[in-house]
This record gives C-alpha cells, sequence and structure tokens, in this order.
C-alpha cells in the first residue's frame, strides 16, 4: 500500500517493535517437508522477512514500495529485497513456504492464490496472518477505543473491518489443500511513545491526519497518551490470526 510507503520514515520507527511471536514461524518451518527457500511478500521494511532467515537456506522478500524496500536493505542487508507489486511478482525458483505478514488484505487475493499453484513446490506451504485491531491494556484502552469510534472509524478501510473471506478462498483453490486458521499469542510491551506512534502509523490515523486532523491534532494525540498512562511500558495485544494452506503435490 502507497500510503505506507509516503510514510516510510514514521512506518519504520515503530514497525520494528511491532514483533511477530518466534512459535508462529517455528510451526511454519516445521511443516514444510523442506527448508530450502523461503519468500516474504508485502514485506515492508523486512522486519516480518528477517526470522525467516535463521530457518531457511534462501529467504526473500518484495514489496511494492521503493522507499520501504529501501528501509528493508537497509535494516538488513543479507536478505535480497525487490521491489515489486506482489501480483506481478516473477520469481526464479520455488519455494517451500511463501508468506504475506499484515499485508494480504491489501492485495489482489485471488491472483496470489493461482500464483502459488507456480510459486510454490508441491506441498509447499502458503501463510497470511494479520492481528485485528490491537488491545492496549490499561488507562488508554478507554482514550484508545473513543478515538477509534469518534476520529479514525470512518477512516478504515472496508478490508479492516469486514468479515476475511481468506479461509474460503483458499479452500476454493483446487491446487490448495489443508487450508486452516489459527490463532498465536502474541503480546508485546511498548512504551508510551511507541504505542502513540504505532497508532500513528496505521492507514486509518494517516489518512485521519492527511484528510481532518493535520499534523497539530498528531502532536496533540503524542502527548495524550503519554500524559494518561504513567507506566514505563504498556501490554498491548497483536494476537495472529493466520490462514494457511498446502500446495497439492
Amino acid at each position: 500500500m502507497q500510503q505506507f510507503n509516503r510514510n516510510a520514515d514514521a512506518y519504520n520507527a515503530i514497525r520494528g517493535k511491532i514483533r511477530y511471536p518466534q512459535t508462529l514461524y517455528d510451526a511454519l518451518a516445521a511443516r514444510v517437508p523442506e527448508r530450502q527457500a523461503a519468500l516474504d511478500i508485502g514485506c515492508g521494511n523486512g522486519v516480518s522477512t528477517a526470522p525467516l532467515a535463521p530457518l531457511f537456506h534462501h529467504v526473500e522478500g518484495c514489496d511494492i514500495g521503493d522507499a520501504m524496500i529501501a528501509r528493508a536493505r537497509q535494516n538488513y542487508p543479507d536478505i535480497p529485497f525487490t521491489v515489486s507489486d506482489a501480483a506481478r511478482f516473477t520469481p526464479n525458483q520455488r519455494y517451500d513456504l511463501v508468506t504475506s505478514a499484515t499485508s494480504f488484505y491489501w492485495m489482489d487475493r485471488e491472483k496470489i492464490l493461482a500464483h502459488l499453484a507456480h510459486w510454490l513446490k508441491p506441498n509447499g506451504l502458503f501463510c497470511a496472518w494479520k492481528y485485528d485491531f490491537p488491545i492496549v491494556y490499561g488507562p488508554l484502552q478507554d482514550f484508545i477505543s473513543r478515538e477509534l469510534v469518534s476520529r479514525w472509524a470512518a477512516y478504515r478501510d472496508s478490508r479492516l473491518t469486514e468479515y476475511d473471506n481468506t479461509l474460503e478462498l483458499m479452500q476454493a483453490c483446487p491446487h490448495l489443500h489443508n487450508a486452516r486458521r489459527e490463532v498465536f499469542a502474541n503480546i508485546l510491551f511498548l512504551t508510551p511513545q511507541e504505542v502513540a506512534l504505532f497508532f500513528l502509523s496505521t492507514s486509518y490515523v494517516t489518512r485521519y491526519i492527511e484528510e481532518q486532523g493535520g499534523e497539530q491534532w498528531a502532536q496533540s494525540f503524542m502527548l495524550a497518551v503519554q500524559e494518561i498512562e504513567n507506566t514505563p511500558m504498556v501490554a498491548v495485544n497483536f494476537d495472529i490470526h493466520a490462514f494457511s494452506a498446502y500446495r497439492a503435490s
């Protein structure tokens, strides 16, 4: 999504903190027949790609945003990254695992799923995962909920709020089998400033800032978060919802 590309610096500053659980990566690696090659599509700044590197002989990522890929290359110089719309990506090999972290719903999902017939090796695995609206525990929870209802809700893309039919799309593909949905616990601890930066980097809040709130509101939001939460660290629920399927042999 190009909105993230325009705000690559802010995105990079906080999204490196939004880690995905190692249990997810270990589970995926345990389910593939081989660990030769993995591809991460919609990889952003590379934070979702890097945990694959210790688990596979070859790992690469692609993203439509050139600024995001520049950040990924800076963050992880040993991993090859390509600027490409995932739907138009042309790989040089087939993969044991293809992943998409909190990006699949922005893509042409049916086209990507069709590509898996050629991208994946026989019995290779595809997994797309996301988290729902994060739950911020403690004094900030009510404040964030009010901001969502009163300011941000109108700017949330329908793909973030409607029923996610990814599992059904997978089940409808003749070249995929054993489609399933799993949940992986993912509680992260962020400083109050990082909590504010996370929301300021989301698609819906950046749209609100651009179309209505303005930079002055963004500054006041940051101050309000830091005034409400006086503890050093805040627990935030980023539980992962993972959709996966194998390519037929």
